[in-house]
């Protein structure tokens, strides 16, 4: 199984919990990592099962979450509007990206990227260093972090949808138990 790191923090825990009751002598091999890999590894068979975020699904892809992105600053550090905005972006392989440097060149204004990581934690870090505003889920949103969309005129950003897709276009056994494990993980609270 494969799942993003972002997410796989929060909620997998609970998922291999609830599998492991239910299935204690499957062996489980985990990968937490960047997901723009895990469609491909679906197609090639080494994984069975992922859970990745898209911006748009395809037919294939069973959406288990879905999280508004905004772009947020340190809410220590107050950016001005007309300035050239310093941004923490996503790596050059992932949609999040596109769509930050889709709104930044809506805005009008000029913009430098600063910072660049593959994961959520490394643009985070950026954004509550105060170095940089970056875009992210709702979810991934806490106290020392404030929404600036509007104040620095950046406007909708589109929402992330958390998919899940496997190798096999038939359910079984235990994929089945794997598969209701994170829909429940994804429906409940974080």
């Amino acid at each position: 199984m494969g799942i993003p790191d972002d997410h796989g923090r929060a909620r997998l825990a609970a998922i291999i919990a609830t599998f492991a009751r239910q299935h204690p002598k499957v062996e489980l091999d985990v990968t937490c990592a960047l997901s723009t890999s895990f469609p491909e590894a679906l197609d090639k068979g080494s994984l069975d099962l992922a859970v990745y975020e898209v911006e748009s699904p395809s037919s294939h892809e069973e959406v288990v979450y879905e999280d508004p992105t905004c772009w947020v600053s340190s809410a220590h550090r107050h950016f001005r509007a007309d300035e050239s905005l310093p941004v923490a972006l996503f790596d050059h392989a992932c949609w999040w990206r596109d769509a930050a440097v889709i709104s930044l060149q809506a805005r009008g204004q000029p913009y430098r990227v600063v910072y660049s990581s593959q994961s959520v934690s490394g643009v985070i870090a950026a954004v509550e260093a105060g170095i940089a505003v970056g875009l992210l889920g709702r979810s991934s949103l806490h106290g020392g972090l404030s929404v600036v969309n509007d104040a620095l005129g950046l406007g909708n950003t589109p929402a992330s949808k958390l998919v899940m897709a496997s190798s096999k276009p038939k359910e079984q056994g235990p994929q089945d138990a794997m598969k209701e494990a994170i829909r429940a993980a994804f429906m409940a609270k974080p």
